[in-house]
């Protein structure tokens, strides 16, 4: 068996050393490196699609490809396969937040909440947010929750942010109004920010404004009277994202007392 290795390694550095590549299980190597998982390739000229299928390559520029020889020049990986999937590795919220300083655009798929989940947030301050599918339509959205306490009056609520912009209530308690800003450093112009509650009194109302998001908060229309009311929030930046905000007061469940309650701030981003 070892000579059998030390041989295996002698052909491939001679191949190596003669073609400036090294192919596995293929005398026919491709690239600087070409694995031919089954050895179905052809001696001479380029395997087939199919015969691609289970192959494994390193361009010359540095991409890889698995299931192709000739991976898409915008990519770096390219898997390609219409039989299999791609699996992310997969763990608890508790395993997730034990990775250290996980970069902006690490992807797990959590098994507690039952979703993809990206870090939009930073190394040092991840904010963990759910890749998910709209209906129909297919259109992927990211998602972040906050829950805020609205006592005592006037504590405002944490800052939630997605994208290009971020949100927050200002904590009022009953007639509050939430705040937005852009998270870009820069002044976000002619965006739309429109704003409809559904009061328990069947009195509902609308609000919509045309306006630059600053980097500095601005207040925009109320953000519900009491439990059970809720507002529904579309905003449109001039940049061309489109965002969902749903705020309500959450009843006493979680803080009992007349008048006291907590928000639930949830934000999305339609792709």
């Amino acid at each position: 068996m070892k000579n059998n290795i030390l041989l295996l390694m002698f052909l491939i550095a001679g191949n190596a050393f003669v073609t400036g590549q090294v192919g596995i299980l293929t005398s026919n190597p491709q690239g600087p490196l070409h694995i031919d998982g089954a050895k179905d390739n052809p001696t001479t000229g380029t395997p087939t699609a199919i015969q691609q299928t289970n192959d494994v390559i390193i361009t010359p520029e540095g991409r890889l490809g698995v299931g192709t020889i000739a991976p898409d020049s915008s990519s770096s990986v390219e898997v390609n396969t219409t039989s299999k999937g791609f699996l992310p590795p997969r763990m608890t919220n508790t395993q997730r937040d034990a990775i250290a300083l996980p970069a902006t655009g690490l992807m797990i798929y959590s098994i507690t909440s039952k979703c993809l989940q990206t870090n939009i947030g930073t190394p040092a301050a991840p904010n963990w947010g759910c890749v998910a599918v709209q209906g129909s339509t297919g259109a992927a959205v990211v998602q972040v929750n906050s829950y805020t306490p609205n006592t005592p009056a006037g504590s405002a609520a944490s800052e939630t942010c997605l994208g290009s912009i971020c949100v927050r209530h200002n904590g009022t308690v009953n007639e509050g109004s939430i705040l937005l800003r852009s998270n870009t450093g820069a002044s976000i112009p002619n965006s739309s920010v429109a704003g409809f509650q559904v009061a328990t009194s069947g009195i509902n109302q609308g609000d919509t404004e045309i306006v630059n998001l600053t980097t500095t908060y601005t207040q925009f229309y109320r953000g519900g009277a009491s439990a059970g009311e809720f507002i529904n929030y579309q905003v449109c930046t001039g940049t061309g994202e489109n965002y969902r905000i749903f705020l309500t007061m959450v009843a006493s469940v979680f803080n009992p007392g007349a008048g006291n309650g907590m928000y639930l701030l949830n934000l999305e981003r339609i792709r």
